[in-house]
C-alpha cells in the first residue's frame, strides 16, 4: 500500500525564523520537533493535502506570501512519499494547536530544537536544503522590498495626482 503525505515549515519574512511543531503523545514519534502536515486523502494533490492538514493542525491559516516546494522524499520500496514545502508568511503567528501537537516554536535557521523527528532531521541537517531555505528567505525579503517600493511609488504618484 502506498502512503502519501505533505508537510511544511513556515518561514517568517519579518524575522527569518522557522515555525516547527512539537508532536503530542497521541501521534507517532511523540515528543519530537517536526513539520506541520500529514497523510493525503484519496486522490488529493500534495498542495491540497497541505492546506487541509494546516487547517486541522493550526486553525486559521495566516496570510501567506507564497508556498515553495522544498523536497520530495520517496522510500526505496516506493511505499511512502512525503512532499515538504516552505510556506512563507509575512510575520510570526501563534498557531491554534489541535491534539496532534503539544507545542510549537519559532527558531533561527540552523538553531534546531531537539529531538527532531527523523524526517525533519533529514531535511534540516541537509546543507543543500538549508541553503535553499535561506535562499527562499532572501528571495522573499527581496520581493517584499520590491512590493514595498512599488506600493510607495504608487502612493506618491496618486498623491501628486490628487494634489494637482
Amino acid at each position: 500500500m502506498e502512503v502519501k503525505a505533505s508537510g511544511c515549515i513556515f518561514l517568517s519574512v519579518s524575522t527569518g525564523r522557522i515555525l516547527l511543531q512539537l508532536r503530542s503523545r497521541k501521534v507517532s514519534h511523540p515528543g519530537t520537533w517536526a513539520f506541520w502536515g500529514g497523510k493525503a486523502h484519496k486522490e488529493e494533490r500534495p498542495i491540497e493535502t497541505l492546506y487541509r492538514e494546516l487547517q486541522e493542525e493550526i486553525g486559521n491559516i495566516p496570510a501567506i506570501v507564497k508556498i515553495y516546494p522544498l523536497h520530495q522524499y520517496k522510500a526505496k520500496n516506493n511505499s511512502f512519499f512525503y512532499n515538504t514545502f516552505i510556506v512563507v508568511a509575512y510575520k510570526e503567528f501563534v498557531p491554534i494547536l489541535n491534539d496532534e501537537s503539544s507545542g510549537y516554536c519559532w527558531v533561527d535557521i540552523g538553531n534546531w530544537p531537539k529531538p527532531l523527528h527523523n524526517g525533519a532531521k533529514g531535511i534540516l541537517y541537509n546543507k543543500g536544503l538549508v541553503k535553499d531555505i535561506r535562499a527562499t528567505y532572501n528571495m522573499a525579503i527581496s520581493e517584499k522590498e520590491e512590493t514595498a517600493s512599488w506600493w510607495w511609488d504608487l502612493k506618491k504618484s496618486l498623491s501628486k495626482t490628487l494634489q494637482g
